[in-house]
């Protein structure tokens, strides 16, 4: 019957098919990042918090948080403003000023993440001025409210 000319067609194939999983994005091809870093130097620890989007262009939008001070450095606009009371109230500062600041720390971090293998939940390194430097809470592309850089 019709099961017969199945199997004579399909020459008794079988085509049950394992759908490709979606690979998860990487660091590589993320447009938005999220993760906090400890960095450890001179046996001090301090937490960071970040938050960029278009992570990869020059117009790229950061956050950072760390103990009460927190910073915003937009480059969509050139400029930034920082925070002493966990963003609670913002100050304009200088945008070539934080953005030296901020940046090589940032892009040195994105960097060695290019490493993470996309599953483990921390990431660990040593940076080139000798700190330690352990990343987690790390989230590819989430979504980031445009609120996270706002100083209203």
């Amino acid at each position: 019957g019709v099961a017969g000319v199945y199997l004579l067609n399909n020459q008794g194939a079988n085509n049950n098919t394992t759908p490709t999983p979606t690979p998860k994005p990487t660091v590589a091809d993320a447009s938005t990042l999220q993760f906090s870093a400890n960095v450890t130097r001179q046996g001090q620890t301090t937490e960071y918090k970040w938050v960029g989007k278009n992570i990869h262009a020059n117009d790229r939008m950061l956050r950072v948080d760390f103990a009460t001070y927190a910073y915003i450095i937009d480059g969509t606009q050139e400029k930034s403003w920082m925070s002493t009371d966990s963003g609670a109230t913002w100050t304009a500062s200088t945008y070539a000023t934080d953005l030296a600041s901020w940046a090589p720390q940032w892009t040195d971090i994105v960097d060695n993440l290019a490493h993470w293998n996309g599953s483990d939940e921390t990431y660990s390194y040593t940076n080139t001025a000798g700190e330690a430097i352990l990343v987690f809470n790390i989230a590819v592309n989430p979504t980031v409210p445009d609120s996270t850089f706002s100083t209203s």
